[in-house]
């Protein structure tokens, strides 16, 4: 018996339908181990060596597994195709080290769980990446000593409960900040002069564009209504005509990080869900696997593409040559595919209605137009001069723009979604021009128009500044967003990303102790380094110490400051000499600068004292 282990049991019961009566495949339900909950977890003075424990919830798991690997001629490790995949089967192969030493184990990988990529990756199994798994205990090891580190801090300094994270906080300091620039924002004032044209009663919109030898699209209020002034009499004319036809690529098929974008602004799903929805659409072999940064797509998925495209659209809709797209990541993991659907012909008809369904017509859509022809338009501007008298133009010109579609190529599948308050300007064609041509004027209006200060953050805007600026994962985006909601440092107000009073205090906090720690640079400089370790351009350890050796001049002083104060020795119990004659509590001795003697234990309530003894004349012969 040969065992697989996968770590999804929705996936475990889909491959085995591939497999014959000698396989068994069985789920690790994930991490089977990690580091304590209650604890560092990292051996400082060890080389950052990680301490981890399996999981109270998995032991029956683990059990499970070690009993089946006792007996089975091979283990098959197939955790997900991605760094924290190899770092789980790496864990895997730990916890079976006893039970598999005189067995071989197997790393295989597939982005897809359909029969032909389960069945190629076992034919074809290799030795855990070594380097893939460093680069996950390093990133692992980061955000512990940052969590585990700086949270209680911001407890003690804050007084209440704050959790900071090395990717998280830097991901709050954007909001923060955009939220800041929004409140400083001074808008800067402009003008535009709308002339409004006839050609055949046909009536088009052209703008002032120079004056003298100067262009712009924007004036100051003197200069518009200087112009608007003296051209009440003028005559417009047509200057100049250009024409050009142009071409619109489409978009690549999905990444991660676009996809969480796309289903944002389409279906206005938390990029939390997104993921939820594509981890099932792909443990049921649907799509390709859901966390990548490649938009590379196989020979043979391109083929059925255009296949299906021909017979659907016509051969017009091929391009001649193959789309081809990629990466402007420098770190995306290339052996990975776009998200695309495994199997093109499958429509979405045939699933049942839901978000899970929109989800896969989305991707559906997505990666068909990226296949498809390109867009074509023909572009126009026309450049308009106004005349006081036939060879007498004013110091003055307009310019008139239209756009005409004139084959939609992919626009035929798919049009993304425009960001939240977005207006998208649809294409008008300007009407026929001919050099010379006098146009009607029927008006010429001065407009008054002001700078807006940037949008509030939207979860797909959130998510493009965070690939833009290189913070964090694609993988991580949607529990990162997810968790400074829960957390109560940002609200959603509409579809906008608000920091919460919490959020502002716990960003001023780590800004002013921390400055470059969470600072979006450094993160990303360190998101770098840890993608180098994966190549062998950089090591683990040396990643760690570069970190450890910026962070702990801040962090030692504010730990000092804050760290628990020793508490003052118990005093010794009192002893006790008798019973208060007054209240029956305990007498006890007391000590002052006069001596010892007994009183009440519940002094000042009660000055109870022992009674005064007799003596008889023995006594007084002895005093």
């Amino acid at each position: 018996m040969n065992l697989l282990i996968v770590e999804s049991p929705t996936k475990a019961a889909k491959i085995a339908k591939f497999l014959s009566g000698d396989w068994r495949v069985e789920a690790s339900r994930g991490h089977l181990r990690d580091l304590p909950e209650k604890a560092l977890g990292v051996d400082l003075k060890h080389e950052f060596t990680l301490e981890y424990q399996v999981l109270p919830d998995h032991r029956g798991t683990l059990s499970r597994l070690k009993k089946l690997a006792a007996t089975a001629n091979a283990v098959y490790l197939a955790t997900d195709p991605d760094r924290e995949g190899e770092a789980i089967a790496w864990y895997l192969a730990e916890l079976l080290k006893h039970e598999t030493q005189k067995l071989p184990v197997h790393r295989v990988t597939f982005n897809a769980v359909t029969q032909k990529a389960v069945t190629e990756a076992l034919a074809a199994p290799r030795r855990i990446d070594l380097a893939l798994v460093d680069a996950q205990i390093a990133r692992r090891t980061l955000d512990r000593l940052v969590g585990y580190l700086v949270s209680p801090l911001a407890c003690k300094k804050l007084d209440g409960r704050y959790s900071a994270g090395r990717v998280q906080s830097a991901c709050l300091r954007l909001v923060v900040e955009r939220e800041q620039e929004i409140a400083t924002f001074q808008p800067t004032r402009y003008w535009r002069l709308q002339a409004m044209l006839q050609v055949d009663g046909a009536p088009f919109t052209a703008y002032l564009s120079a004056v003298r030898d100067t262009r712009a699209a924007h004036w100051p209020q003197a200069v518009v209504e200087k112009v608007a002034g003296l051209l009440k009499e003028a005559v417009f004319t047509v200057a100049q005509i250009k024409g050009a036809e142009v071409t619109r690529h489409p978009l690549p098929p999905f990444s991660t990080s676009s996809l969480q974008q796309a289903a944002s602004k389409a279906l206005g799903l938390t990029p939390d869900r997104t993921m939820q929805l594509a981890q099932s659409l792909y443990e049921h072999g649907l799509i390709t696997y859901m966390r990548t940064d490649a938009v590379f797509v196989a020979p043979e998925a391109q083929d059925a593409a255009q296949t299906l495209i021909e017979s659907q659209y016509g051969l017009r809709y091929v391009p001649a040559l193959p789309q081809v797209y990629t990466t402007n990541n420098a770190t995306a993991q290339e052996a990975h595919e776009a998200i695309r659907p495994t199997d093109v012909t499958l429509r979405v008809e045939t699933l049942p209605a839901g978000a899970g369904r929109d989800l896969y017509a989305l991707i559906w859509k997505r990666f068909v137009s990226s296949q498809m022809s390109d867009a074509r338009y023909a572009v126009q501007a026309a450049q308009i001069s106004a005349m006081q008298a036939p060879d007498k133009p004013y110091p003055v010109e307009f310019m008139a723009k239209g756009r005409t579609l004139i084959f939609d190529g992919f626009l035929k599948v798919y049009e993304e979604a425009p960001d939240a308050g977005e207006t998208r300007n649809e294409d008008q064609p300007l009407p026929a021009l001919t050099n010379g041509q006098t146009l009607p004027l029927t008006s010429l209006t001065p407009s008054e128009h002001a700078t807006e200060p940037p949008p509030r953050f939207t979860d797909a805007s959130l998510i493009a500044a965070l690939e833009q600026h290189g913070i964090g994962r694609p993988s991580t985006y949607a529990g990162m967003i997810r968790l400074l909601g829960e957390s109560g440092y940002v609200k959603v107000e509409g579809n906008r990303l608000i920091p919460t009073e919490a959020g502002l205090t716990l960003n001023a906090f780590l800004s002013a102790s921390f400055p470059e720690v969470f600072a979006p640079d450094f993160t990303a400089k360190f998101e770098t380094q840890l993608d180098q370790i994966t190549t062998g351009k950089a090591e683990r350890l040396t990643v760690l110490s570069n970190f450890w050796l910026a962070f702990y001049p801040l962090y030692k002083p504010l730990a000092d400051q804050y760290a628990p104060q020793a508490k003052p020795a118990p005093k010794a119990p009192l002893k006790v000499l008798g019973k208060c004659p007054k209240c029956g509590g305990d007498l006890v001795e007391r000590q002052t600068k006069q001596g010892v003697f007994a009183g009440c234990i519940h002094f000042p309530k009660c000055k109870g004292r022992p009674a005064p003894v007799a003596f008889g004349p023995a006594d007084r012969t002895r005093r």
